[in-house]
């Protein structure tokens, strides 16, 4: 089995339509090739060169890239972390229940991960129960800050307690990290080559030193496109740590060993790069991942894995399946 646990797809029941035309709801505009733009009264993105509302299309690519189940859940644009609460609130929940309604037609192809209005606390608090015990839902994504609020921040250490008793896998993705400086990002498209990776690391940074981890040890975070920059700071990190007294204020142990405790995708588009990060953290961290459908994504996850030279085909393994079905708490395959 090969299991893509980063994968997105927009449910039909969120689109614009005449009878729900919120301009907050996104439109999606089909291009003569094929590919699609999606935008609303705050955002435009594209062109989405993959399928990205149907299904049976998306199970279609899924089958030529030998990939037999996905992880879908909203693209980050889909957030909507931007509204008020009970706004945000309607807008998930319409998510997650269009998402629950993918997983029941095709429960053996799509594993459903929700989201939540995480600028209201209480009311993600609500929306992550209904997730897990009515959705049935095993995973949750969460953006990597919510209006420059990271996930460390004490506000949000209530939901963090609802999320490790309900044992949901936390999925962290990265969305508009402008707040590094949109001055240093507005060209050459390095709000997503450079703002995304740097801004992954930066909310890892915050999980990890805020004491996030040591106050909620069973914590099930899986971070995008291979944890960004982390892998490659985390000895500046330790380095620190141990050097100077800031760090330390509100935890009382060395990144790495907090860094041990997260997993990560495969989507690092360099083998030598999956392969320093499988080094770096364990085989038994890592799971394969597309971000299906974008162009910044790995289009045949499973061949990029299956070709990297330095893992041991037992770690591919794990990466490809075995690491997603422990944390997903799936069903093994007969």
């Amino acid at each position: 089995m090969n299991i893509d646990s980063h994968g997105h797809l927009i449910v039909p029941e969120i689109l614009r339509t005449e009878r729900h035309d919120e301009a907050w709801r996104p439109v999606v505009t089909r291009q003569p090739n094929g590919w699609q733009m999606v935008s609303n009264d705050r955002f435009a993105n594209g062109p989405v060169p993959r399928e990205i509302v149907d299904p049976e299309r998306i199970l279609a690519h899924m089958d030529a890239v030998n990939v037999d189940v996905m992880v879908a859940s909203p693209p980050p644009f889909l957030f909507f972390w931007y509204l008020d609460g009970p706004t945000c609130l309607k807008a998930c929940s319409i998510q997650n229940d269009g998402l629950a309604k993918v997983v029941a037609r095709y429960p053996k192809r799509f594993v459903g991960m929700g989201i939540v209005p995480l600028q209201d606390t209480e009311l993600a608090i609500t929306e992550a129960d209904r997730l897990a015990t009515e959705l049935k839902m095993p995973a949750i994504e969460v953006p990597s800050h919510i209006n420059g609020k990271y996930l460390g921040d004490r506000r949000l250490w209530p939901f963090w307690e609802t999320v490790q008793d309900l044992d949901l896998l936390v999925f962290v993705h990265p969305d508009e990290p402008y707040n590094l400086g949109v001055e240093l990002l507005d060209r050459y498209y390095l709000h997503n080559l450079l703002g995304n990776p740097i801004d992954t690391a930066r909310c890892i940074a915050d999980v990890v030193f805020s004491g996030l981890l040591e106050a909620y040890p069973r914590l099930k975070f899986l971070f995008a496109h291979g944890g960004g920059a982390l892998p490659y700071i985390r000895g500046r990190w330790d380095h620190g740590w141990n050097m100077r007294t800031e760090p330390k204020v509100d935890t009382k142990r060395p990144p790495s060993e907090s860094i041990q405790l997260l997993h990560f995708d495969t989507v690092t588009h360099w083998d030598r790069a999956l392969e320093f990060l499988v080094d770096t953290v364990g085989a038994h961290r890592v799971v394969m991942g597309s971000d299906y459908p974008f162009d910044m994504g790995s289009p045949d996850p499973v061949r990029f894995v299956r070709a990297v030279a330095g893992i041991s085909d037992l770690d591919k393994q794990r990466i490809g399946s075995e690491n997603a079905i422990r944390l997903l708490k799936l069903d093994r395959p007969a």
